[in-house]
């Protein structure tokens, strides 16, 4: 098509701008230039670079008002501060969201090129999600936890790579040095949190206190040769105790006696939550009704697993029967982390072999996880890299018991949590092909919107499909590391049974906890957990069980639509480096991308 008068007018405008008489004449013909462009190209450009423009606005608000999700963000140039937790920094930090959600929706965004529709879509729903949580969730007097967070930030800035140790030192000392006045401002905002939360934020703190001596060792390259500088970091870590033991307190004496907050987030926000944050067409109803049947699919399953597993024991004893016969044999202690390295390269090598998926050039370092992470994390948890960083690093925290644990213990909790089978199904869902894989080809990416979004489904979802893809391409080395599969599998769908219905209010925190306790065999004091977890991050249980099964509704249409022609490497890259949108814009972008391949090919 012939390009309209409009558009060439402009072109010869912006052409003789770039080439003013006093740098001599272009060396370039105008004409290739004028038969190329449309003006609804022109057009969809100029909204591309408005859009950009926003968002470079957005990370300089983020920095601006909240300097610890800049640094998550991988955006460094607040790194010395802290945040505000006051009313007033929040309430300026939403009147700024709310000015740039209003310049987006200035954007003619049916001009741009798909591929940039979904960007322009998946940040609008980053700006809806921020504006929503600091209306609506009281995360200052609600979230007693909240003020706590600097420490794990602290410690992994001096984890990672991101620019000059002696940099991030410096930084990092002084947001420690800042952290006692965070948690005086808690005092000032908390008011009736849920009192699972209190009692959650009250052993956090306790944790803190009993590990602050893991800060010691990642400041030693900072502190060796300068006394005074170590003087600075024991005089700093030294008030950090003391307003930890000040906090504690406040929250046993004043918190908790007041702590009776609803834990869930009711219908209207689990909806919200489904719609934008996900981009799910799907209402809280039929997402518990999804979860219910998944469930009950899942343990049919699991049953089914364990009689092949040991017909006798399963036939009088269910599944739960086959999972205490699992083996218990596992690496000493000391050993666990070097286990992990090997596990890692083995799945590395067994990956490379079978062609499947990419080698994830990214480094991943494993380490002990402090004391203080314990309360909140997993007990195996990956770490991405910042998301803008440069220098890319993830780490893999690895949650060992206490030196000082009595061996009874301690050879419970090696037996249970890194048994060999256990920790060959860890690797596979946290490393390879799991979530360092999807954080590597993600960051690959080249749209800042999608690096920094957060998609659970997408990253949760593909977490469960490496333990399948683990077991199709036969990388466990144990049927029982197949039978665990199938174990977490039911748990995760009872999660997501149990986070739909108690955000909806069909069950009370108590009727969750019997559920965990009568269908999972819980102790009430892991089930109560269970519940604690879930009621921090409403749709985040139920995103693992509708991840997992779009990823294999996809690969289930692109292996019947090309038959023979399927590349299963090919199906993951491209889905993995479509990086973090909701999970129907991959499908429908995918499907775009072989289309146009199509086009190509004709």
């Amino acid at each position: 098509m012939k390009a309209s008068p409009h558009s060439r007018k402009f072109f010869m405008g912006a052409v003789l701008l770039a080439c003013p008489l006093a740098l001599g004449p272009c060396l370039f013909p105008l004409h290739a230039y004028e038969e190329t462009l449309t003006t609804e190209d022109i057009q969809g450009s100029l909204e591309n670079t408005k859009l950009n423009e926003v968002f470079s606005q957005y990370l300089a608000t983020v920095q601006m008002y909240d300097p610890e999700r800049a640094t998550r963000m991988g955006l460094h140039g607040a790194d010395a501060a802290l945040t505000q937790r006051t009313a007033e920094r929040q309430a300026r930090q939403l009147e700024a969201f709310k000015r740039l959600r209003a310049k987006l929706g200035d954007i003619k965004k049916d001009t741009m090129k798909p591929n940039l529709r979904v960007d322009y879509e998946t940040f609008d729903h980053m700006l809806e999600v921020d504006i929503y949580e600091m209306q609506n969730l009281g995360l200052l007097a609600r979230r007693p936890q909240y003020y706590l967070e600097p420490l794990f930030l602290v410690y992994q800035m001096m984890s990672k790579d991101y620019e000059d140790y002696n940099t991030r030192a410096a930084n990092a000392i002084a947001r420690l040095k800042a952290f006692p006045d965070a948690l005086q401002q808690a005092e000032r905002n908390l008011a009736r949190p849920p009192r699972l939360w209190t009692l959650q934020a009250i052993k956090q703190a306790g944790d803190a206190l009993d590990s602050v001596s893991d800060f010691v060792p990642v400041f030693r390259g900072y502190t060796r040769y300068d006394p005074v500088l170590k003087t600075q970091v024991d005089e700093t870590m030294d008030k950090v105790k003391t307003a930890l033991v000040r906090y504690k307190a406040f929250l046993e004496k004043d918190i908790l006696p007041n702590s009776d907050g609803d834990l869930a987030a009711g219908e209207y926000t689990y909806g919200f939550y489904l719609e934008r944050l996900h981009g799910l067409d799907m209402t809280p109803g039929s997402a518990y009704s999804y979860a219910k049947k998944s469930f009950k699919n899942s343990i049919k399953a699991l049953n089914k697993e364990a009689q092949n597993i040991d017909a006798m024991e399963a036939q009088e004893k269910g599944w739960k029967g086959v999972l205490d016969k699992l083996p218990k044999e596992h690496p000493p202690a000391g050993d666990v982390l070097k286990v992990f390295q090997d596990e890692m390269d083995r799945a590395y090598q067994h990956f490379d072999e079978h062609k499947v998926v990419e080698f994830p050039k990214q480094r991943l370092l494993i380490k002990r996880m402090p004391g203080f992470m314990a309360s909140v994390l997993p007990y195996v948890y990956y770490a991405p890299s910042f998301a803008l960083d440069d220098t890319r690093i993830s780490e893999l925290f690895v949650l060992l018991p206490p030196d000082k644990t009595p061996e009874a213990s301690r050879e419970k909790i090696l037996a249970s949590g890194f048994n060999y089978a256990q920790i060959e199904l860890l690797t596979a869902y946290e490393i390879m092909p799991g979530m360092h894989l999807r954080s590597f080809e993600a960051s690959s990416n080249p749209s800042r919107i999608r690096r920094v979004s957060r998609q659970p489904i997408v990253a949760n979802g593909w977490a469960c499909y490496a333990e399948l893809l683990a077991d199709e391409m036969g990388y466990y080395s144990s049927y029982w590391s197949r039978f665990l599969r199938f174990y977490v599998q039911a748990l995760r769908a009872g999660r997501a049974y149990a986070d739909a219905s108690l955000h909806t209010k069909r069950w009370t925190p108590e009727e969750t906890s019997k559920f965990f306790q009568d269908n999972l065999y819980f102790g009430k004091a892991q089930a109560d957990a269970e519940v604690l977890k879930l009621s921090l991050a409403p749709t985040e249980g139920l995103s693992y069980i509708i991840g997992l099964d779009r990823i294999l509704q996809m690969r289930r249409y692109y292996e019947r639509t090309e038959a023979k022609y399927f590349d299963l490497r090919k199906f993951h890259t491209i889905f993995l480096q479509m990086g973090e949108i909701p999970i129907d814009r991959i499908e429908d972008e995918m499907k775009r991308q072989k289309r146009e391949e199509k086009k190509i090919i004709r």
